[in-house]
């Protein structure tokens, strides 16, 4: 991993981290769901304590790599590449957006849990944001390993 560079190495640990945590709210929040506990009180909890989670991890882990790696200045193949993912991902958030509207349309007329249910609508578009952001990610990732 040392012959990565700051930018692979943060997308790398921020992959990961929000990977697990990620995991770990949407299991939560389906127990709730299924519990019939799934209230803006609850969420509000869960979603603040997972944040300030991933906050402090990810703090920590940029310290890391930032006190283990050269000094490096972002160029413009670094621009490129965070541009290019940022472009696909926001395209992937685009579509999950409308994907979770027309489902909100469509299944209102068919009485579906999630167009009844401001919390299911709710995390629904936090989930699109998150694989947005791992799309975003993942993408960065690839093109540095192509040599973009």
């Amino acid at each position: 991993m040392s012959s990565l560079s700051f930018h692979e190495k943060s997308a790398i640990g921020t992959l990961v981290a929000l990977w697990f945590i990620g995991i770990f709210y949407f299991h939560s929040v389906w127990d709730l769901w299924q519990a019939g506990q799934l209230h803006p009180a609850s969420m509000t909890g869960l979603a603040t304590g997972l944040t300030i989670l991933l906050v402090i991890v990810l703090v920590g882990y940029h310290i890391l790599i930032a006190a283990t790696a050269r000094p490096q200045q972002e160029d413009e193949r670094d621009r490129i590449i965070a541009w290019r993912a940022g472009n696909i991902s926001g395209v992937v958030l685009g579509v999950a957006v409308i994907g979770i509207v027309v489902h909100i349309l469509i299944g209102g007329f068919f009485g579906n849990a999630l167009a009844e249910s401001p919390m299911l609508i709710a995390n629904a578009l936090i989930a699109a944001v998150l694989l947005a952001t791992l799309v975003e990610l993942v993408l960065t990732l690839v093109f540095y390993r192509r040599g973009l």
